[in-house]
């Protein structure tokens, strides 16, 4: 036999304590399994103890289940209609109020709308009144406007003669006035005897004198003074005669005298109130009636096919 000691074995309890404790699957973290053992990435997972329950079993056919569903889901979309109804009603409300404000300003409005109507009708006499007296008004100053000034037109005539000088002085015999009015478009703006047969002044009348002067140079002198006048149009004289006459107490003597009969145009001058430049070209120049335009127009028509 050996006198070999063997070694003293230790005791179980010392050997399962050098042991790692075991870890039960509910500690082990699943992701570590496979990693070699002391990695430091191999960390214990603290899970809540096991609790055992008992198993649970739907023994339900499908069709329950389905029942259960469509019932759920019927519920919502009643919930959802009656909620869907509940702000229908709210905005028509809302909108049924401000309608109904409507409706009263509207009706205020033609309450309004009727008295005034009322109060129209009530003056309607003052407005024909109204407008009868405006006609009238329109009425007289027409008149008015076109009514010459004819102690104007005699008194600027006696001064003309004055300003011929000589002596005996310009005296006139007889005087005449015809007026005519203011012409309308397209008619002869100068409807009196004139020098120039086409001047185109414009005349309301025509004032035709006799007179007897010293001399031819008196008459001339008197047509240069109206023709520089503007109330007067192309005065001229129509006829002369050259006569002697006895002077002195006893009539031993004798003078020569001109006698001399004119005419000139009264212009628009005279007028009480004078026209506007406007309505002095509206008779100057008329428009040109459709018909005669259309007439001038078509021959250049054909003109320009041909």
């Amino acid at each position: 036999m050996s006198n070999a000691t063997s070694p003293t074995p230790q005791p179980t309890s010392a050997r399962r304590a050098k042991k790692e404790a075991k870890k039960s699957l509910w500690q082990t973290d699943l992701g570590s399994m496979g990693k070699k053992k002391g990695d430091p990435q191999d960390a214990v997972v603290e899970r809540p103890p096991f609790q055992p329950t008992l198993p649970q079993v739907n023994l339900l056919p499908r069709q329950v289940t389905d029942s259960i569903a469509i019932a759920r889901i019927r519920r919502w979309l009643i919930l959802a209609i009656l909620v869907l109804a509940v702000v229908i009603a709210g905005a028509w409300w809302l909108q049924g109020s401000t309608i109904a404000r409507a409706e009263e300003d509207l009706a205020t409005a033609e309450a309004q709308n009727a008295q005034v109507r009322q109060d129209l009708q009530a003056l309607t006499p003052v407005k024909q009144m109204y407008e009868q007296i405006t006609r009238l008004q329109d009425l007289v100053t027409t008149t008015l406007a076109s009514q010459p000034q004819a102690a104007l037109v005699i008194d600027r005539l006696a001064q003309a003669g004055t300003a011929a000088g000589g002596d005996p002085a310009v005296a006139f015999t007889s005087v005449d006035v015809t007026y005519s009015g203011i012409p309308q478009p397209g008619d002869d703006l100068n409807a009196c005897p004139s020098p120039d047969p086409f001047g185109t002044d414009m005349t309301i009348g025509c004032l035709t004198f006799n007179a007897t002067a010293g001399d031819r140079a008196q008459v001339s002198e008197l047509l240069r003074t109206l023709d520089a006048d503007p109330l007067f149009i192309g005065p001229f004289v129509t006829s002369t005669t050259a006569t002697e006459v006895a002077t002195g107490a006893n009539g031993n003597q004798t003078r020569a005298l001109v006698a001399f009969s004119g005419s000139a145009g009264i212009s628009l001058e005279a007028l009480q109130t004078l026209l506007t430049p406007e309505q002095i070209d509206a008779i100057a120049n008329p428009p040109e009636p459709a018909a005669s335009a259309s007439a001038s127009a078509s021959p250049s028509a054909e003109a320009g096919a041909s």
